[in-house]
């Protein structure tokens, strides 16, 4: 008697956790992680649009600029660590300040440099905004993830390669045109 009660209990048990089993198998998802900005900055649409931006006067001319100013810059450091134990206080001084001119028209131009550089990247994230969300959405769709996180979130503090779905999201774009 004791052994049919068992046996019951235990059948009972099956039939109640053996559906819940086979539902949770279907319902596993995966964790990925992608790299939006990565993902669309290669594109070939953002990369010709890259492209052309550095063939753009302004740009060329700011890039000469910062060129130009590092290696004065450069140069006026070396000549001033070079001469500066025979200069006079007076003249060290002097030295010292066009230095130290010098490296605030490096920091203008490389901030009017990275200005440009960052309303790039928004302009393109704004032109294809629509088409990466549709991107994602497939992919959540289709590899079934359950939870997908920005690489370059401060929650994600590892992920391996194979968790990356960048790539394919870039792959998607560019056949999007």
């Amino acid at each position: 008697m004791k052994k049919t009660i068992m046996n019951y209990v235990l059948t009972s048990l099956l039939v109640v956790l053996l559906p819940s089993a086979v539902l949770a198998e279907e319902r596993v998802s995966k964790v990925a992680v992608v790299d939006i900005q990565r993902a669309v900055l290669q594109t070939e649409q953002a990369q010709k649009s890259l492209e052309d931006l550095k063939n753009q006067a302004d740009f060329k001319t700011n890039m000469k600029e910062l060129e130009d100013l590092e290696k004065a810059y450069q140069d006026m450091v070396a000549a001033y660590q070079k001469d500066r134990a025979v200069m006079s206080a007076e003249k060290r001084d002097a030295e010292e300040r066009s230095i130290l001119d010098k490296q605030q028209d490096l920091k203008y131009v490389a901030s009017k440099l990275q200005q440009t550089q960052k309303e790039f990247i928004e302009k393109t994230y704004e032109a294809r905004a629509a088409d990466t969300q549709k991107v994602l959405e497939g992919l959540i769709k289709e590899q079934n993830i359950g939870l997908l996180l920005r690489s370059d979130a401060r929650a994600v503090m590892h992920a391996d390669a194979s968790y990356d779905i960048s790539d394919q999201v870039t792959e998607r774009l560019n056949a999007i045109k």
